[in-house]
């Protein structure tokens, strides 16, 4: 049954618990710590020493052993009563740490602090407790250093000036002293860990400040442990070499070594297993609404970090929770006051949303009226209330321009560039420049202007009035041509990178040309369209659009285009929305060819007098396409010719309101006019035209 991590009750070392307390009881803590730690350490140097000295032959006299063993004898005399053995009578050691230790620390009935103290005592305690792992072993180093000085000095008296005796005995020292101050400090740390987290406890709950400091690290353990793994080596390959006839000496050497070694990484890894369970004790007391302290008996900087860090983090915890109460009541009612104030501006919000998503629409035409014998159908649904799609039509005396452009990513930041990339290519348009021209330009005025890395694809079309077209693509989905007399599909594209980001992109717009026949269609759309996916993760993709163009080129354009859409629906699902849709479609009108042929022989019979046969020609060529721009003029000249002057009035009006700038138009109109002895338009459109011509008002006049 696993035991509650709260609760479970560490032990230094649970093998010697029992005989550890019963000697503190029965002398002193500090003198109880010092034979589980000095002692045994002294025990196991001893053995390394004994083995090394055999190892090497070592010869001494009799006079040598005896002194030795005499001073060993006095040496831990001094040793237990520097470390309170006589604490009971009297006498609590030598030394601060010790004697405010064996103080403060009582054996009966159990090890524990004394609770009645003052707070410099148990600051005192606390830094005792803390430095005495590293006292201990530097007060065992010195012991033994003058100890080994001591025995030199005896060889040297007993034995004469014998260099291999004192290099032996220095080798010997250097073997014990690592071994000693190694396993002293290590098992002192252990032993005296409870107490260390017993009077921080204490403090914290007399609210005694402590600094909790490191006097080792976990690396330094395991290279103490690697070195001891180095000394067991030179140890076995000493005794192998001088001892090669007695193998039984360096078998029973090995497995002391071992049993040691296995000890020393016992008592290691219990550090640091107990250390780790500490963190997960104070992890679960606060997971419990406990307060989650940790009160470190590791000396390891490591843990003790961590520690503070938990401890710190804890403290946040506890303050919150303690003012938690008192900041409810106050904060519920800040919140009801911000929450009715985020609703008034998620309302401004939309608001403004709206304004813009209004603005926006403005720049997108609502409605794309015929040109030359040109149809267009358009489609545009942004992803949210304002879109990154941007659609337009540029219309000319000879010629028309259609752009789609699509800035990258979504919502007010795209929303703003295409209301810059508008203005850019409204300024910059000009039916002298070519596609490729004019995204320069426009690639230059944005560059400027978007401070960000975000930019544009474009594509753009030029047609004339002879439905000769030129194109150019910066970075944007290919268009789709479709040959209406063929049926077959060519996608249009060419070089150009996309615009807004690089004034290098210059450098690769490249123009294309083609030219419309009757019926043929270009379609120009943004990547929402073919990039959309199903719930399956399937993309609605280009070739699935070229089929239903192929498919659906007997529907009327506007139909055409509802059509694509509905499929795209019905593709979807109910996959959501994640990009602006825009479709811009343009067609040729499948009478073009009659039409033309109408129109050329009205004309050239206007030419010549032959009204009759201009006004049954041109009546023809209106009956197939009445909106044809230059068809209304050329009507309201042939009648002015036959003086219906209020049929060409009328038909000179619609003329003039789409195409308020044709000289020649506002000339027929001033004397269509005259001859109905209208003197308010007569002048209107005689200050128009000294507005746009100066030099043929003065000629008119």
């Amino acid at each position: 049954m696993n035991q509650d991590p709260i609760t479970e009750k560490h032990k230094p070392l649970l093998f010697v618990d029992f005989f550890f307390r019963k000697l503190a009881f029965l002398t002193s803590y500090v003198f109880s710590v010092s034979i589980f730690s000095t002692a045994v350490a002294g025990f196991f140097a001893s053995l390394f020493a004994l083995y090394y000295l055999d190892a090497v032959n070592v010869v001494v006299s009799e006079t040598f052993m005896d002194i030795l063993k005499v001073s060993i004898v006095v040496y831990w005399v001094l040793i237990m009563l520097q470390m309170g053995i006589l604490h009971r009578l009297g006498f609590s050691g030598v030394g601060k740490h010790i004697r405010t230790m064996n103080r403060m620390i009582r054996t009966y009935p159990n090890i524990h602090i004394s609770p009645n103290e003052t707070d410099s005592d148990y600051k005192s305690l606390s830094r005792s407790l803390m430095f005495f792992p590293l006292f201990n072993a530097i007060n065992l180093f010195t012991w033994i250093l003058v100890l080994v000085l001591f025995l030199i000095g005896v060889s040297i008296f007993t034995e004469g000036f014998n260099l291999s005796i004192i290099l032996s005995l220095v080798t010997m020292a250097i073997i014990v002293f690592f071994i000693a101050i190694c396993f002293s400090y290590i098992l002192s740390e252990a032993l005296t860990g409870e107490m260390r987290e017993e009077c921080k406890r204490i403090m914290k709950e007399k609210n005694i400040p402590y600094v909790d400091r490191s006097t080792a690290t976990v690396r330094i353990k395991l290279i103490f442990f690697l070195v001891l793994f180095i000394v067991n080596l030179f140890l076995s390959n000493s005794l192998t070499y001088y001892n090669r006839d007695e193998i039984f000496n360096v078998i029973h050497f090995s497995l002391i070594a071992i049993v040691i070694s296995m000890f020393l990484a016992h008592i290691i890894f219990t550090l640091i297993y107990n250390a780790l369970r500490q963190m997960e004790m104070a992890a679960y007391d606060l997971m419990r609404g406990g307060t989650g302290i940790v009160f470190p008996r590791s000396l390891d900087k490591e843990f003790i970090n961590v520690a503070r860090g938990i401890n710190q983090a804890s403290k946040r915890i506890l303050d919150y929770q303690s003012s938690l109460e008192e900041k409810v009541e106050l904060r519920t009612g800040e919140l009801n006051d911000a929450l009715k104030s985020l609703k008034q501006k998620e309302v401004e919000l939309q608001m403004e949303l709206d304004f813009a998503a209004e603005i926006q629409s403005g720049i997108i035409p609502s409605s794309l009226p015929n040109w030359n014998g040109l149809r267009f159908a358009s489609f545009y649904q942004p992803m949210g209330k304002v879109s990154g799609d941007y659609l337009d039509v540029f219309e000319f005396n000879d010629h028309i321009f259609c752009l789609m452009a699509d800035v990258s990513g979504h919502g007010v930041p795209a929303a703003l560039i295409t209301m810059s990339a508008k203005q850019a290519f409204s300024t910059i348009i000009d039916e002298d420049l070519k596609p490729a021209e004019i995204f320069r330009q426009v690639n230059a005025t944005l560059v400027e202007r978007i401070q960000t890395s975000d930019y544009l694809t474009c594509f753009l079309l030029k047609i004339d009035k002879k439905n000769n077209f030129l194109y150019g693509s910066a970075g944007h989905p290919k268009a789709i041509h479709l040959d209406a007399g063929r049926g077959e599909v060519s996608l249009l594209d060419t070089e150009g990178m996309f615009i807004g980001s690089l004034i290098e992109a210059n450098e690769y717009y490249e123009n294309g040309q083609s030219k419309l026949r009757s019926g043929d269609r270009i379609f120009l759309y943004t990547d929402g369209l073919i990039e959309h996916k199903n719930s399956r993760g399937e993309e609605f993709g280009l070739h699935r659009l070229i089929d239903l163009v192929k498919i659906y080129k007997n529907l009327s354009l506007n139909e055409a285009v509802d059509t694509i859409v509905s499929h795209l629906k019905e593709f979807m699902g109910t996959a959501p929305i994640r990009d602006d849709i825009s479709i811009l479609a343009i067609e040729l009108e499948p009478v073009w060819s009659k039409f033309i042929e109408f129109y050329s022989r009205g004309i050239r019979s206007l030419k010549t007098r032959e009204l009759e046969s201009a006004v049954n020609y041109l009546k023809e060529a209106y009956h197939l396409i009445p909106d044809y721009a230059d068809l209304r003029f050329q009507l309201a000249r042939l009648h002015f010719y036959l003086k219906d002057f209020h049929t060409s009035e009328e038909l000179i009006r619609i003329h003039l309101k789409n195409h308020r700038e044709d000289i020649e138009a506002i000339q027929l109109a001033i004397n269509i006019y005259s001859k109905l002895s209208r003197k308010d338009e007569i002048e209107h459109y005689m200050n128009l035209l000294k507005g746009l011509s100066p030099e043929h008002a003065k000629n008119f006049g």
